[in-house]
């Protein structure tokens, strides 16, 4: 099976100059948690709900505020004649749940952890990957919980 074959192509793209407010309402419209950003047709950054998320609860958001504010400018892509199991190591490596996938420069669809479990890649090497994705490098100098008592 080929890239091609699973990724998604209706790709939803937003612009550098819209607002918070209008990204995650393409969002919800479209029901979708991962939208590139574009400047002068070039994918310059993307953002997820859950960059939205972490802001709003923090209290950083402000949804007038452009979107180039709050989008990750690292813009990872893998091209559409590559395997499906390079695309997921390349997932693994930079800990993302979707990557865009490209031919030579053209973006044309989007491949997500979603996609790739409805294949028949090795269980085994899929495993492996999510767990580098999901690793989580918790600062422990900077938290410390003290757990006295639980009851249920």
């Amino acid at each position: 099976m080929k890239i091609e074959d699973i990724m998604s192509k209706d790709l939803i793209i937003g612009e550098l100059n819209q607002k918070v407010s209008e990204i995650a309402e393409l969002m919800k419209k479209y029901d979708i948690g991962f939208i590139p950003i574009a400047q002068n047709k070039h994918i310059i950054g993307v953002v997820t709900d859950r960059d939205i998320i972490c802001n709003t609860f923090s209290g950083e958001l402000d949804n007038e505020a452009k979107i180039e504010r709050y989008m990750t400018n690292n813009v990872i892509s893998i091209d559409v004649n590559d395997t499906i199991e390079n695309a997921l190591k390349a997932m693994g490596k930079e800990k993302i749940k979707r990557i865009i996938i490209s031919d030579h420069e053209k973006v044309v669809g989007i491949l997500s952890l979603s996609d790739i479990i409805k294949t028949d890649i090795d269980e085994k090497e899929f495993m492996a990957e999510l767990k580098k994705i999901w690793t989580i490098h918790k600062n422990i100098d900077s938290f410390h919980t003290e757990i006295d008592e639980f009851y249920l």
